[in-house]
């Protein structure tokens, strides 16, 4: 219960960060690594099952951020949401996460932003956070940008030339979808199952 806590208030935090500059701060962790290290101390010895989850999600987060699919903080995340000491975890809250996903980039899609990519000024792509670099046009000339998205932002942002526009795709909010499926998973479980929720570490 209080290692529950305690993640879900860096979920939170985290999903307040994500949705508004789509950045977390390193700090935001903090409570959660508390609460695993909490977990681990009261579970112990039996923790096989729980490093297994832990082990898995994690390395799996791991790859697609090496492979530049993932922003470290939503592997966090994920490792985080796996890290949640109920037997049945992570399942219910990556459900949870899903929904909420899917119906965010349905809006998005409609909206227009969630179709393929657009070009935008360069002015714009700095001041909003929501786009991921595709590719620089500066006098006619295309130059791609990397293609991992925790290097992408600021290669681009490096050197921001006036008239350049900059060929981007729409970034979901990955974190805030993991927090808020998080957050969601635990008032379920404290309504319907909260003798579990209680016997939680």
């Amino acid at each position: 219960m209080y290692s529950q806590i305690l993640i879900c208030a860096s979920l939170l935090i985290a999903t307040y960060q994500d949705v508004t500059q789509r950045s977390v701060y390193d700090l935001v962790w903090l409570p959660a690594l508390v609460g695993v290290v909490l977990e681990a101390f009261l579970l112990y010895p039996n923790l096989e099952y729980p490093v297994a989850k832990l082990a898995l999600v994690g390395g799996i987060a791991l790859v697609f951020t090496l492979l530049g699919y993932l922003g470290q903080a939503d592997a966090i995340a994920m490792a985080l949401v796996a890290s949640d000491p109920y037997p049945l975890s992570p399942v219910p809250p990556l459900l949870a996460a899903a929904v909420i996903a899917l119906g965010h980039i349905g809006y998005e899609w409609v909206v227009g932003n969630g179709r393929g990519t657009k070009t935008i000024p360069i002015e714009r792509f700095l001041k909003e956070q929501c786009w991921i670099p595709k590719a620089v046009i500066h006098d006619g000339q295309r130059a791609a940008v990397n293609k991992d998205v925790n290097v992408a932002r600021e290669e681009v942002a490096a050197n921001p030339r006036p008239g350049t526009s900059v060929e981007v795709s729409y970034v979901v909010p990955t974190v805030a979808y993991l927090g808020t499926g998080y957050a969601v998973y635990l008032v379920y479980l404290l309504v319907f199952n909260a003798s579990a929720f209680m016997s939680l570490p």
